[in-house]
């Protein structure tokens, strides 16, 4: 028995006090009181989110805590909105290509209130979460100073940005002149929702911005440097959102920039072989103990020790959203084919190897 039949095992349907079945849960199974509310939270999304179950008794493939997650991030909607986030959660989680790593539940959480936000403008994501006034409240306590405070998502941005560029707080405190922070905000051209590196989606108004760059026309301009522009850096995170390798979530403002194919054995400065990696698993890349390739899509195919292929998606702003079903998979095609004639013209012309490069897995 897996843990989602246990679960509907466990919770029939008669109706019980909900703090006695909970005790009794707890009794039963030795889960813990958040373990055993994550299991009612997750039931509470299968009744609720009928393609959701459909997939989850075709494959038992989310856990509780899984699941629990996704029906937090639905139940912040309007009600008339769920069957939409069922078809499009169901969507995302059913695999479009093999050995497709699934995403995590942060991101798909994530993911829920960016398509809340465009189906509902009215939506506000604070609304639940009590006191919305911006605060700062300092308390001293056995010699030390313990600050909090609830700033707009622009605010602690910034903040964020000037104290790791200060080395800490302290050394920010000390310091006389006020610092220049950049603020980096991708925002679609036709309208719709902005994103910040490492913050995520919002809705929100900007001032003019002192610099604007179209970031579309660097999806396939090769760069003769081997350090990218700062605008195919910023097109190569926003296409990226976090770092490539299977399971981590360092967001991509915080890693670095890594030629998929090494510059060295004659890899070009292209967002097609551009990854953002984290400083661990550059190294480990650059180790050779994991190897990558990219298609058309922004998926990176990854071997590992193990030699089991392993694909990461993108889930900047900028990865391609593709359709599902038979037109899905005949776009990926006519895309797949498109996309190796550019690179193979590229390579052809711009290899500072003076050879063509396959690019294949080591």
């Amino acid at each position: 028995m897996n843990e989602h039949q246990m679960w509907l095992t466990l919770i029939d349907d008669e109706e019980h006090d909900v703090v006695s079945l909970q005790l009794e849960l707890m009794r039963q199974t030795g889960m813990n009181r958040a373990e055993v509310n994550h299991g009612f939270n997750a039931i509470s999304a299968m009744n609720n989110l009928p393609e959701l179950r459909a997939l989850q008794e075709q494959h038992f493939h989310l856990n509780m805590a899984y699941v629990s997650r996704i029906m937090t991030a639905v139940a912040r909607a309007d009600k008339g909105l769920w069957p939409e986030l069922d078809r499009r959660i169901a969507n995302r989680l059913t695999p479009r290509t093999r050995n497709e790593v699934m995403i995590q539940a942060h991101d798909l959480a994530g993911l829920i209130t960016r398509w809340i936000k465009e189906l509902d403008p009215e939506f506000d994501q604070n609304t639940d979460r009590g006191q919305r006034e911006e605060y700062l409240r300092i308390e001293y306590r056995n010699g030390m100073a313990e600050v909090r405070g609830r700033f707009s998502t622009i605010t602690g941005h910034h903040l964020e940005e000037a104290v790791r560029k200060a080395g800490g707080l302290p050394e920010l405190l000390e310091q006389q002149a006020p610092r220049q922070i950049t603020l980096n905000v991708y925002q679609p051209q036709e309208g719709g929702l902005s994103w910040i590196p490492g913050v995520g989606y919002f809705d929100c108004e900007f001032e003019q911005p002192q610099k604007k760059v179209d970031l579309d026309c660097y999806a396939n301009k090769v760069e003769m440097n081997y350090r990218p522009s700062e605008a195919l850096a910023k097109y190569v995170r926003a296409r990226d959102g976090h770092c490539r390798m299977p399971g981590c979530r360092v967001p991509a403002d915080q890693c670095q920039i890594d030629h998929i194919l090494p510059w060295g054995e004659g890899g070009l400065t292209v967002a097609w072989n551009l990854q953002c990696l984290c400083q661990h698993h550059h190294n480990a890349k650059t180790d050779e103990r994991f190897g990558a390739e990219m298609n058309s899509l922004g998926e990176v195919t990854w071997i590992g020790p193990m030699k089991q292929p392993m694909v990461t998606a993108p889930i900047g702003p900028l990865a391609p959203v593709m359709p599902t079903g038979t037109w899905g998979q005949t776009l990926r095609s006519l895309m797949e084919a498109r996309f190796n004639r550019i690179r193979e013209s590229a390579i052809a012309r711009y290899s500072h190897e003076g050879e063509v490069i396959t690019g294949k897995l080591r």
